[in-house]
């Protein structure tokens, strides 16, 4: 969520970064109009808040006053707080309650108004990052690394589906089962797919120095706008029971962001690194019609996410830092990709900054991505309350980062699409026999 200081001190600033990102500026000058009457609203309780503690000060003196000497006038505090005539003690009674009705009516007014505010900046992307290449669409996303070189064949490579038939892909059953987009993997794919999800596990947190987490995958609304998922992919989520509050995640990053919401971190204890493998759901409703043969686009999906807490003095290096832990799966794995810097017209919702990754796959002839690691900046953090500490005693909003370590299903695509022979058969790749405890699939 972006700082409404930052809008009331340079509004003008955010509509040009924000307009750079394709998004109508029209809620700054509403947020704006919003804050000048909060500010006026709570200076006006704060006033009155204030006579009113004087008032009780002085009325309960005069009350201590008048057992010696019931006699004794108000005292000059409360006739001009309560008006010009001498208030007896019933009276004054009863207008310091009106008073405090009053200040009461009016703080109620600023609370409605606070949460008007955050109703327009809950659906406010982040600001594009300054080193974020400006752009309108990803047509102007910028490569900014490629790693080996597409497989080459001396036969025509086949898509996934065409390789798989007969190892497990099972399209029809999931159909059946579920509905379109949940794929039924059976055999040798189901072995493939624990095999990958292993690898990456154990190569995050026996290498990169992650900490493996076991998430819920279900989770409460509250969870998902710490992460900023609501209110903006409402229609992509699955909800599970209106009862419960209960929504299936669309990513391990949702109840990670959630760990340390409400918390304090010492700078000392930063960057706190995650990893969890989870199942993903997303309806991913503007994405109906695409991509709808074999893997390439589906409801339910495993992934392995990276997840990073941090200091903002650091959150610039963790990026590329969580950015290579996912690109170092791929080389692992031997499997051509390029990173891509997104441009602010083209990235996500709550990313200040972002690199995608993208596998080649000769098959279906294109580059697919399989991971997306964001910076977020204090953005999320602000909706979740993490904070952190320094040495002084200061503290500040926390900055939060998150890539997929990687995504099963395209990188499933890859290994295979990338591994095939003229003869149909797929080799397994070296760093990934040892999980699927053999040399072809």
């Amino acid at each position: 969520m972006i700082d409404v200081k930052l809008i009331r001190d340079d509004a003008d600033g955010v509509k040009q970064r924000l307009a750079t990102r394709n998004v109508d500026t029209g809620p700054i000058d509403e947020v704006l109009k919003l804050d000048e009457n909060w500010r006026a609203k709570k200076h006006d309780a704060e006033q009155r808040q204030a006579a009113l503690n004087k008032a009780n000060k002085a009325f309960g003196t005069w009350m201590g006053g008048r057992k010696k000497n019931p006699e004794m006038p108000a005292p000059i505090e409360l006739v001009e707080l309560l008006g010009e005539t001498p208030p007896d003690p019933e009276t004054a009674q009863v207008k310091l309650r009106e008073l405090g009705e009053t200040k009461d009516k009016i703080e109620g007014e600023a609370a409605a108004i606070l949460n008007q505010i955050e109703a327009h900046l809950l659906h406010l992307p982040n600001l594009p990052g300054a080193k974020t290449p400006v752009g309108r669409t990803e047509a102007d996303n910028v490569v900014v690394k490629e790693w080996g070189k597409p497989t080459e064949f001396d036969f025509e490579p086949k898509a996934h589906w065409d390789l798989v038939g007969d190892k497990g892909l099972e399209l029809e059953i999931g159909g059946r089962i579920s509905g379109s987009g949940f794929p039924f993997l059976r055999g040798k794919l189901a072995k493939l797919e624990r095999a990958m999800i292993n690898f990456f596990l154990d190569l995050h947190t026996a290498e990169h120095g992650y900490t493996e987490c076991w998430t819920p995958f279900m989770v409460r609304g509250e969870t998902l706008r710490n992460s900023s998922q609501l209110p903006k992919f409402y229609d992509d989520l699955y909800r599970a029971d209106e009862r419960d509050d209960l929504y299936l995640i669309p990513t391990a990053e949702v109840p990670l962001t959630s760990v340390h919401a409400g918390e304090i971190i010492a700078d000392e204890d930063a960057p706190i690194r995650y990893c969890a493998y989870t199942p993903c759901f997303r309806r991913e409703a503007g994405a109906a019609g695409k991509d709808t043969r074999g893997i390439l686009r589906v409801h339910q999906f495993s992934k392995v996410e990276l997840m990073v807490v941090t200091t903002p003095e650091r959150s610039d290096e963790e990026h590329e830092t969580l950015t290579r832990c996912a690109e170092t799966v791929l080389e692992k794995l031997n499997i051509p990709y390029r990173r891509l810097e997104l441009c602010t017209g083209d990235m996500g919702f709550g990313a200040a900054r972002c690199y995608d990754l993208e596998a080649w796959a000769p098959g279906v002839g294109k580059w697919l991505e399989v991971s997306s690691c964001s910076n977020f900046t204090d953005f999320q953090a602000r909706r979740a309350k993490i904070r952190v500490r320094d040495k002084d005693k200061n503290t500040r909003l926390a900055h939060t980062l998150n890539g997929s370590g990687l995504a099963c299903p395209r990188t499933m695509i890859a290994i295979i699409e990338n591994n095939q022979r003229a003869d149909g058969s797929i080799a397994i790749p070296g760093a990934l026999q040892p999980f699927y405890g053999a040399a072809e699939l």
